[in-house]
């Protein structure tokens, strides 16, 4: 059996990039959260939330925050209260919105953030291991114009309405 004729027997959905991708993303989810809760005792929202606030030049709000990570508001806002009250990140009310606050790794969240991101490198070797240095290098290329188009329409389409 050649691959395209077992592309063909796979059911429609499965053949679709966009299907294959959220499969993916939810395997590595799930492997991720057992390396982040092993290496460093932190879920994966947490691990998500402090990787990206130590990753960020100055302060996010909670609704970057929420971008950054790709979780919703809602559980980036239970995640920082968490991460606030084991006194890994600090809020600070926003100058320019007092609605808003602006969050920052504390002294701890910084050491926090030391142990998960070479936890963040190993998944991701792990996940490349399987392509050669040129073929991880035309993915990522080909993901980087991917999420660009994304972000245009994204854009477009906001201010369209």
């Amino acid at each position: 059996m050649t691959s395209d004729t077992g592309a063909r027997a796979q059911p429609a959905l499965r053949r679709h990039f966009t299907y294959r991708l959220n499969v993916l993303s939810k395997l590595n989810d799930m492997m991720s959260q057992d390396l982040y809760q092993a290496g460093s005792g932190l879920s994966l929202p947490e691990a998500r939330c402090i990787a990206a606030i130590g990753s960020q030049p100055g302060q996010l709000t909670v609704m970057q925050l929420a971008f950054e990570t790709n979780l919703d508001k809602a559980q980036v806002s239970r995640t920082t209260k968490l991460l606030v009250e084991r006194g890994l990140v600090s809020k600070l009310p926003c100058p320019e919105d007092g609605r808003c606050v602006q969050l920052t790794l504390t002294a701890e969240g910084r050491r926090c953030c030391e142990q998960v991101m070479p936890l963040i490198q190993q998944r991701n070797q792990e996940l490349l291991q399987c392509l050669s240095e040129a073929e991880q290098t035309a993915l990522l290329d080909m993901f980087d114009r991917m999420l660009e188009q994304s972000r245009q329409q994204i854009r477009a389409d906001r201010l369209g309405d």
